[in-house]
């Protein structure tokens, strides 16, 4: 079960996107997880992430550079 959920981005529409479907996932699964967003460039380089956005879930990139659906992102929680 996931303790730490993690968006990290430019601010951008997909950024947001992943956002949106990593809390509906959250959400569906019950977790009560607050998903945290980073937008802070010098944090992300800082992290390594060179492809946007990314999806961290407790501390581990689970993925980078595209927007899965809240059905992928859930089966990663």
């Amino acid at each position: 079960m996931a303790e730490k959920v993690v968006v990290y981005g430019s601010g951008c529409k997909r950024c947001q996107q992943l956002k949106a479907n990593a809390e509906k996932a959250v959400a569906e699964k019950g977790l009560g997880v607050k998903v945290d967003y980073v937008t802070d460039m010098g944090e992300i380089a800082t992290k390594g992430f060179m492809s946007m956005p990314v999806l961290e879930i407790d501390g581990k990139a689970v993925v980078s550079g595209r927007v899965p659906d809240a059905a992928e992102i859930s089966m990663l929680l």
